[in-house]
């Protein structure tokens, strides 16, 4: 599933190629793709405007239009955007097209789970599903005194925690394992467990992991994260090269290694 940054590598993508750029042509292959309003409503309000911001909160695209429109994305598993020439085929799990001159912009979407919405830019914050989003994790806003404020009395595995998207809003499963891998962190200590040391530990990687990611989607990289690597096909710790451990913690799959994190 689709976390901080794959969605901030898409709003990359999207940003270089359609931002000042009018929509000339909207055509919309699965009507469940637009939750609101209407499948034709969203394609009529859409032609004709110029595209002046594009942005992510957590995992939400937002593609904001002059006349205070903004089009609110979320990819969920499989979703994904792509730029391609508009004469170029098209895929069959196409659910929607923007077209901009010579180019379409086309959202990809095998399991049909993702959704866009189109809303008043003024209202988008407000949006079931953003409004309820925590702090940014890589915004000057998240210190971390913001985290240990956000840990230090609840008594939830950290693993959990850092799912939580009302404290902290982007991260999924795969990113919290790689971020308590590089903090040296058993996923399934409680916050409130959480020693001052460790909590600076944890402020750090959340912040290097996700910068990471986002460097090496966007092709300023070479890797995503060490456990990331491996953590699919189980394997052995990249640090220490003993076995790697699963456990079901809040309901997810964690990928640890009980050497190297306590």
């Amino acid at each position: 599933m689709p976390e901080l940054p794959d969605v901030e590598a898409v709003a990359g993508l999207l940003r270089r190629r359609l931002m000042g750029r009018r929509i000339d042509r909207v055509r919309i292959l699965d009507h469940a793709v637009v939750r609101s309003p209407s499948a034709a409503a969203f394609a009529r309000r859409l032609r004709g405007r110029t595209v002046r911001h594009v942005s992510r909160r957590g995992k939400y695209l937002m593609l904001s239009m002059d006349g205070n429109l903004t089009v609110v994305g979320h990819l969920r598993m499989t979703g994904d955007f792509v730029v391609v020439p508009k004469i170029a085929p098209v895929h069959p799990h196409t659910r929607l097209v923007i077209g901009v001159d010579a180019t379409d912009v086309r959202f990809i979407d095998q399991r049909r789970f993702g959704h866009l919405d189109l809303v008043a830019t003024d209202r988008a914050a407000e949006l079931d599903g953003v409004r309820r989003l925590g702090i940014e994790p890589l915004s000057p806003e998240f210190t971390q005194a913001r985290l240990r404020g956000l840990l230090q009395e609840r008594r939830g595995a950290v693993k959990a925690l850092l799912l939580r998207q009302d404290l902290i809003a982007g991260i999924g499963n795969i990113y919290a394992d790689e971020i308590l891998f590089q903090a040296r962190l058993s996923p399934d200590r409680t916050g409130a467990s959480l020693r001052p040391a460790e909590l600076r530990r944890l402020h750090r990687a959340i912040v290097t992991s996700l910068r990471r990611g986002i460097a090496a989607l966007s092709g300023r990289g070479r890797t995503i994260g060490d456990l990331i690597d491996v953590r699919e096909r189980g394997g052995v710790c990249p640090r220490c090269r003993r076995p790697l451990h699963t456990a079901t913690i809040g309901g997810r799959t964690a990928y640890f290694c009980p050497h190297c994190q306590r």
